[in-house]
């Protein structure tokens, strides 16, 4: 028995270790944050406690994706060295029950929480959580079915995000909600990278994506179209005066984030495809950046 404090910590610590990385919230927090506040301005929305209740409902629906594929995913991630330490449950710390557990009670958590947000974000919500199942799941696995992963992956943790947030207030200008289109690009890009970097083991486990059917090459050729799309898109945005120009200045945040990596890419001494991180963390950040003098700006009157 663990009578002593300590002892009894020491058992504690290993499964909390293992159920907090579960989550795998270092991956998807900033960007999750900026889907949500920049959907929920767009839809005229304001800081109020469904704004607060929209983002921890779609934290909770993404955190989901990302624990039920590291479950579903655990003997796969076996047989590569790096993923089964990164995996808490092929690492040990926690048993695929415990797991499942944990899914389980997020799941309820964000289907509660969908459901206090009105009938279209519960939808929406709810889709969300449907096809972050699904993709990780072994009898249907999205994930391993070519142009099925994209938009399963772009949807479930990205486009119904934004769109679940503005919908929460659904009084922006018309077609704005149009703009969950950059943040599916941006997340077909970011699959697109993860099936680049995870060919291999994939290949081991039997799993056929859209990189591995159509190739490296084109892989990365559909990476830069996504980008480029993207870009296009939130361009338009702000010639079109949905977006205040003089958030551009945020813009100003990623050459100093970036420091001596972004003078490497200018040079070509690194890849923006295969250095993919060099260029998300600074990105991400002047995006929050942004959206959050957004929200600043409008309280004191400045856009």
């Amino acid at each position: 028995m663990l009578t002593h404090p300590r002892a009894f910590v020491r058992w504690a610590r290993r499964p909390v270790s293992g159920l907090i990385r579960l989550t795998r919230y270092r991956e998807y927090v900033i960007f999750v944050t900026v889907l949500t506040l920049g959907g929920a301005k767009l839809g005229g929305g304001v800081i109020d406690l469904r704004l607060l209740l929209v983002l921890v409902a779609n934290l909770l629906v993404v955190g989901f994706a990302f624990m039920y594929n590291d479950v579903e995913d655990a003997p796969d991630d076996a047989m590569d060295a790096k993923k089964a330490v990164r995996n808490p449950i092929s690492a040990g710390l926690i048993s695929p029950r415990t797991g499942k557990l944990a899914c389980l009670a997020v799941a309820i958590a964000v289907v509660a929480g969908y459901a206090m947000l009105g009938l279209m974000p519960f939808l929406l919500g709810t889709l969300s959580l449907a096809l972050a199942f699904l993709y990780s799941w072994r009898f249907a696995r999205l994930k391993a079915i070519p142009v099925a992963d994209l938009i399963s992956h772009s949807l479930s943790l990205a486009g119904l995000q934004f769109l679940c947030a503005y919908f929460v207030y659904d009084q922006g200008r018309p077609y704005s909600w149009l703009f969950f289109l950059t943040a599916v690009m941006i997340s077909v890009y970011g699959e697109l990278n993860n099936e680049l970097r995870d060919a291999e083991v994939d290949k081991k486990a039997g799993i056929r994506h859209t990189a591995d059917l159509i190739g490296p090459v084109w892989t990365k050729r559909l990476m830069k179209l996504c980008a480029i799309t993207g870009a296009a898109f939130l361009v338009a945005y702000f010639v079109l005066g949905l977006i205040p120009w003089g958030l551009l200045i945020c813009a100003a945040l990623v050459p100093l984030v970036m420091g001596r990596k972004l003078i490497n890419l200018i040079r070509g001494k690194a890849d923006f495809i295969d250095d993919r991180e060099a260029m998300h963390n600074p990105v991400m950040l002047s995006l929050l950046a942004a959206v959050l003098v957004w929200f600043a700006g409008d309280m004191i009157k400045l856009f």
